[in-house]
């Protein structure tokens, strides 16, 4: 999934808890921001493995969406980081409900999205100026959605 798409839906889900008054509008922020964070070890990955253009966003882009040089995701994206971090935000709770929650709710939003495969998905590509990109009918369609729930609960 795309950095927009993995900010929409924990944005949405926080904004949620907004409406239900356990969350602050800066908090559902966060929660997205933190959704579209849990990539940059796509660009850590990137210059751990590459031999030229070594911290060139531009390299790392292009390689995480057509490349696929190396494998760009670390640990975080696997089952030992899924229990390592599930365990820092259990610790994490005790101090501060709030900040487990945004942490939470941006990790485990970013990973189903990420685990979320459908056959014979339909995807667009496109170049835009040095940068590659591609994304799935479907995740237009998510994102549309996403789109429209955040602009229905910003109005009531």
């Amino acid at each position: 999934m795309n950095l927009h798409t993995h900010f929409l839906l924990p944005f949405f889900i926080a904004l949620i808890l907004t409406k239900l008054n356990l969350l602050s509008w800066e908090l559902a922020v966060m929660c997205g921001l933190i959704g579209m964070l849990i990539d940059f070890d796509h660009y850590l990955e990137h210059m751990l493995h590459q031999k030229e253009n070594r911290f060139s966003l531009k390299s790392a882009w292009n390689n995480s969406i057509k490349f696929h040089r190396f494998s760009q995701r670390s640990f975080i994206h696997h089952w030992q980081g899924f229990l390592i971090l599930s365990l820092l935000f259990v610790i994490i709770l005790f101090f501060s409900w709030e900040i487990s929650l945004i942490l939470a709710i941006g990790y485990y939003s970013h990973l189903f999205l990420d685990y979320i495969h459908l056959k014979k998905e339909k995807v667009l590509k496109w170049k835009l100026g040095n940068l590659f990109m591609k994304e799935s009918r479907l995740e237009i369609i998510l994102d549309i959605i996403l789109i429209l729930g955040i602009v229905i609960l910003m109005v009531i």
